[in-house]
Formats: C-alpha cells, sequence, structure tokens
C-alpha cells in the first residue's frame, strides 16, 4: 500500500531529523527540505500528501511559502501545518498570521510528537477526496435476430460492465423497451416483421421510452451506392446514432458511452 508522503520544511537538522523518525515510525513517507525555496520546489515536484512548515526559515518565511501554495489552484488541496516558536499562547499574532496566509493548522514550538501526529490524521481525513460512488451499471437493450451477433455482443457489453437484455425481434425490443427501461438501445435495422427504423419512429412515439437514446447497427448500408444513405435513414427516423456492421467493438463502446454521458 502507498505511503501517505509528507513533506518537512525546517532549517534545524536536530528538531528535522528528530521528527523525521517519529513521523517515519507513524507509517509515513517523509521528505526534507531544509529552507523554503527547497520546499517550493519539493512541494511541487513531489506533491505530497501534507507539509509541516516552520515559519523562520532562513530565505522564504514560512508564512510566504504557504500562501504561494495555497494561491496556486494545482497545489491549494495540500494540507500545510505551520510550526514555530514565535507566539506561544493560542491566540497569538503568529496563529493569526497563519490563518490569513491559509494554513491549515499552527502549531507551536516545542512541538508535542503526540499533539503533531493527532493534526496530521486529522487533516488527512479532512483533505482526503471522499471515495468515489460505484457507478451503477448502465442497462442495455440489444434488438437484432441474429442469435450468434446477439450472443457476441452481449458477452462484450458484459465484459464493459453493462447489464444485457435482448429482443429478437421489432415487437419484443418495445416490449423490452417499455418494460425493461434501459439506459441505451442497440437496434439491427433488417429483422423479421418490423424494421429497425420503424422500431426506433414507434419507440419515439411513446413517452416513457423517447427519452432512451438508440443506436441503429446495420449491414443496409453496404447495399447502397452511397452507404450514408443508412445514416440518412436512421437520422430521418429519430435515431441517435447509427454503426454499420461488423460492428467494431472499439466504436461501439466509446459511442454507447458518448451517449450515456449525456443521458
Amino acid at each position: 500500500m502507498k505511503k501517505t508522503k509528507i513533506l518537512f520544511v525546517d532549517d534545524d537538522p536536530d528538531f528535522s531529523e528528530a521528527s523525521k523518525t517519529v513521523l517515519e515510525q507513524a507509517g509515513y513517507e517523509v521528505i526534507h527540505a531544509q529552507n523554503g525555496k527547497k520546499g517550493l520546489e519539493s512541494a511541487k515536484k513531489d506533491k505530497p500528501d501534507l507539509i509541516i512548515l516552520d515559519v523562520m526559515l532562513p530565505d522564504i518565511n514560512g508564512f510566504s511559502v504557504c500562501r504561494e501554495l495555497k494561491e496556486t489552484p494545482k497545489y491549494s488541496s495540500i494540507a500545510i501545518i505551520l510550526l514555530t516558536a514565535i507566539g506561544a499562547t493560542p491566540e497569538s499574532y503568529a496563529e493569526n498570521i497563519a490563518k490569513e496566509h491559509k494554513a491549515d493548522c499552527y502549531l507551536s514550538k516545542p512541538v508535542d510528537t503526540q499533539k503533531m501526529i493527532e493534526t496530521i490524521n486529522d487533516l488527512l481525513i479532512k483533505t482526503r477526496p471522499a471515495p468515489k460512488k460505484e457507478r451503477a451499471k448502465a442497462k442495455i437493450l440489444l434488438v437484432d435476430d441474429d442469435p450468434d451477433f446477439i450472443e457476441a455482443t452481449k458477452q462484450i457489453l458484459i465484459a464493459s460492465q453493462y447489464d444485457v437484455v435482448t429482443a429478437k425481434d421489432g415487437d419484443e425490443g418495445i416490449a423490452k423497451a417499455r418494460h425493461e427501461n434501459p439506459d441505451l438501445i442497440l437496434l439491427d435495422v433488417i429483422m423479421p416483421g418490423k424494421d429497425g427504423y420503424t422500431v426506433c419512429y414507434e419507440l419515439r412515439k411513446i413517452a416513457q421510452t423517447r427519452p432512451i437514446p438508440v443506436i441503429m447497427l446495420t449491414a443496409v448500408g453496404q447495399q447502397f451506392s452511397k452507404p450514408e444513405y443508412g445514416v440518412d435513414i436512421a437520422i430521418d427516423h429519430l435515431a441517435d446514432d447509427y454503426i454499420d456492421k461488423p460492428v467494431n467493438t472499439s466504436t461501439l463502446l466509446k459511442k454507447i458511452e458518448k451517449h450515456l454521458l449525456f443521458r
């Protein structure tokens, strides 16, 4: 498991080494920088999860380092703890200045190591991105009279984390569309009974199924002197998209994702 990375910026070698040991024993990966300039460089290069930043540094003071990072969108989410020996009381000027410079927290030296660890843990919990909710599987209705094509395409869709419902002709497709309420319909044009163009047009006349994206797929385009006629007919019958058979898997998945994105 990847360790949480902490950048420790302080010019006191003894304090830095002692703090580094404590933090590593607590399970953190620690990077040390001995002045403000190197601290800024390390923050941008190493992308730490949290920065512990001394105020009194030999070049750039910690307040300024903190403000620069917090005002740069790319690094503003990094939690920063400012610490120093100046102003030991809770309502000190140093603490107020730290807040004005957008620090997440302020600790006075000498630092109690247990309090430092607790503060780090609290800040990491607050600033850690919330876990992404697992997206519910989109349901796709596949309407085609070719059992081999249905089975092959169904396996591709299942492998791509879609739920799949199938229908073998136009009337069954309309019934399944109303009953299953799919997120998208893949609809063949050439089928026994109602052709896919007619099915698509009828689906658009039903309030429940009207919003469902429909991608038409067929080899009929190859039979026209101008294959784009197939696309034109699909559009005339209110389809959202059209793919020629044999279907390219990558093209199919990209078009599905595109139409589900705007669903």
